[in-house]
């Protein structure tokens, strides 16, 4: 596990057959001066879930794009993310999900994952 993932908290429920879920409790270090979850924080958590869900697939694979759409801000609970592939190319995996608070959308993404060659996912270079 990365020092990341150990920070995060987040826990895997499902990792497979191309989708992901996952559950986070909200912490107060996660929130911004508002009171709010900073949107970073959700960002990583749909990043991460729409990794996990190319990975059940592909392998290893890093992000090359994520675009998050806000709908509601979050001041803590339980998250549920979930996410699933739409495409599964070569070299690129296409996938989509969500952030749920008690059933209710609070955030939505969309990310294209670059999958990386053994000797890549080791630390060598990833050329697009």
């Amino acid at each position: 596990m990365s020092p990341f993932a150990s920070w995060f908290g987040v826990k895997v429920l499902k990792k497979e057959g191309g989708e992901a879920e996952l559950w986070l409790k909200v912490r107060e270090e996660f929130l911004q001066g508002q009171g709010l979850v900073h949107g970073g924080i959700l960002a990583a958590l749909l990043d991460s879930v729409l990794g996990n869900a190319a990975e059940s697939l592909a392998g290893k694979v890093v992000t090359a794009e994520l675009a998050v759409n806000y709908l509601r801000p979050v001041r803590g609970g339980n998250l549920l993310a979930k996410g699933r592939i739409l495409h599964l190319g070569r070299q690129l995996v296409f996938a989509v999900g969500e952030i749920y608070l008690e059933g209710s959308p609070v955030a939505f993404a969309k990310g294209t994952f670059y999958r990386l060659e053994p000797d890549q996912a080791r630390g060598g270079s990833v050329d697009f």
